[in-house]
């Protein structure tokens, strides 16, 4: 019976891909959490800097065990849909930029007035805003065009969007394909939220609030990339959603007094940061009815 289970798992890339990248994942969170002093450290370490490659490991992996042959949903040449391209890479930074603009309107003591650039990269030095238009429309224009950051987001999109995707949505439909592998995604991300990636542990029943709150971003983030991935049939899609929300989604925060992350926001990590996203993804999600699924 144990050996027919396993061959059945084996025989269903769906469920093989997620319990090899999620074991990983827990894993090394594990360790990371039991191993005491700096050893400990260095398991989350691993974790944190491998996450993005993960995924591409777990791919590969469950590749070579199924033998799966089919082309990657992937090419880098996005300019063929300069519509959609347009729109990856400057709608979230609109709507990650409004969300921040709503935070600060209900919690104007937290506007600092100032970009503390020197917390983001680890020194000394803050710049003056005069006027947030020029700034925000600079930052949101530097994330559409920052390649770097956008390609190493592919190595999540790879997997979870360019590879589990597709096979979800021939077994469980376009809506419910999509849902599954959001919340598959945000169970990922996990193990990082635990130890205080993306929010503060002063949060409100942090850790636990913090997981909840992320669970909510990766399904409304997971519905937008998947969205992007199934029109397009073209993963890099999601990565050029995926790289321009972690980077313009990361200034909000050094834009406040407190400088800290909290369940609203500022970041879009925060219920206010993502409400304008919020609000697109269930757009997104009902629409994903008539849409014209291009992933092979």
């Amino acid at each position: 019976m144990k050996r027919l289970k396993l061959r059945a798992l084996v025989q269903r890339p769906e469920l093989l891909f997620p319990v090899i990248v999620l074991g990983i994942c827990y894993s090394l969170g594990f360790l990371a959490d039991r191993i005491p002093g700096q050893a400990g450290v260095i398991v989350y370490e691993i974790l944190q800097k491998g996450f993005t490659a993960l995924p591409v490991l777990a791919v590969l992996i469950t590749r070579k065990i199924t033998r799966d042959t089919k082309p990657w949903n992937f090419s880098f040449k996005v300019w063929k849909q300069p519509g959609l391209w347009l729109l990856c890479a400057v709608g979230p930074g609109v709507l990650t930029a409004l969300g921040a603009v709503l935070y600060f309107c209900v919690f104007p003591q937290e506007y600092s007035g100032s970009f503390h650039y020197g917390a983001l990269l680890g020194m000394t030095g803050e710049m003056p805003i005069s006027s947030p238009l020029p700034f925000a429309l600079t930052t949101i224009l530097l994330a559409a065009v920052f390649l770097p950051l956008q390609i190493l987001e592919l190595g999540e999109e790879l997997g979870w969007r360019g590879y589990l995707l597709p096979k979800q949505i021939q077994r469980f439909g376009l809506q419910k394909g999509v849902l599954i592998n959001s919340l598959l995604w945000g169970f990922g991300h996990l193990p990082l939220i635990y130890f205080g990636f993306n929010y503060s542990l002063d949060n409100p029943l942090a850790p636990w609030s913090n997981l909840a709150m992320m669970m909510l971003v990766c399904l409304v983030f997971g519905i937008l990339c998947g969205a992007a991935t199934i029109v397009s049939g073209n993963c890099m899609f999601a990565a050029i959603i995926h790289g321009v929300f972690n980077l313009i989604g990361e200034v909000p925060v050094f834009l406040s007094v407190s400088q800290r992350n909290t369940l609203l926001g500022p970041n879009p990590t925060g219920l206010l940061g993502m409400l304008w996203l919020l609000v697109s993804a269930l757009f997104v999600f009902v629409c994903l009815k008539s849409v014209k699924n291009r992933l092979k």
